[in-house]
């Protein structure tokens, strides 16, 4: 498998450090942030080809404003949403037309996280 340069954006640092360690065992160089300016610092500066976005960060939408404003910078990378199981405003939400490639739930299952970024 390729190693892939991955975006981790999720303000709680429990999800992000157990997301890093099953990425990085898997051999891909993981980039993490907590907000939405550090999102984009280091979006600007590392190129991820996978971007992980959390629903709601600072704010309630932080998650589909990034998801659109990396999406308007680079056509091709992969974003996924993240969300809380039970998360009600993530079930209403056309994923797609936002520009996520897809979704995943927290707490993320390791299975699931190492085939999205195949």
């Amino acid at each position: 498998m390729a190693t892939k340069k991955i975006l981790l954006v999720d303000d709680d640092m429990d999800i992000i450090e157990s997301m890093k360690a099953i990425l990085a065992s898997e051999g891909h160089i993981v980039f993490t942030a907590g907000n939405e300016k550090d999102c984009m610092d280091e979006f600007n500066k590392e190129k991820p080809d996978v971007v992980f976005l959390d629903l709601m960060m600072e704010k309630m939408d932080s998650g589909i404003r990034l998801c659109r404003e990396i999406r308007s910078k680079d056509k091709n990378v992969k974003i996924y949403l993240l969300s809380a199981v039970g998360d009600e405003t993530a079930g209403t939400l056309d994923i797609h037309e936002i520009g996520f490639n897809g979704a995943m739930s927290k707490p993320v299952n390791a299975e699931e996280l190492t085939e999205l970024v195949k």
